[in-house]
């Protein structure tokens, strides 16, 4: 399955695409944002932080039952600096723990799909892309 997003900034792109990443596992309409996780990703570089950001939510939906209704990043750091220091983030998932009763659950995301991951700057913003492996 592939996710694609368009945004203005890097951040929301990265937010919208990690979303798009839990809605294909379970229906966000249902979930509520009762609870909070935290994630952090690094990379060498911007694709890299994408591919940890990514393994890192559907670390915390599959092992953590997570599903995600929304996203804060609190640090967002992808500017390339002289000394080589990694890109990374900091975000607060807010959701709630999957409940099969009441969520909608769409599948299993078995991970990222090496081929496909995409990060494109645009005239006015970002175009991220990956393919989840189902």
């Amino acid at each position: 399955m592939e996710l694609a997003v368009e945004a203005r900034t890097l951040p929301d792109a990265f937010g919208q695409i990690a979303l798009s990443l839990f809605a294909a596992a379970v229906d966000p309409s249902s979930v509520d944002e009762a609870e909070v996780r935290e994630v952090r990703a690094h990379g060498a570089g911007v694709p890299a932080l994408l591919r940890r950001w990514l393994e890192e939510c559907l670390y915390v939906h599959e092992v953590e039952g997570f599903a995600c209704r929304s996203i804060e990043f609190a640090v967002f750091d992808a500017a390339s600096t002289a000394g080589g220091e990694p890109l990374r983030l900091h975000a607060f998932l807010r959701g709630e723990t999957v409940e099969p009763a009441r969520h909608r659950i769409h599948g299993l995301i078995r991970g990222i799909g090496s081929d496909g991951l995409a990060v494109e700057t645009l005239l006015e913003g970002f175009r991220v892309r990956a393919i989840l492996e189902l």
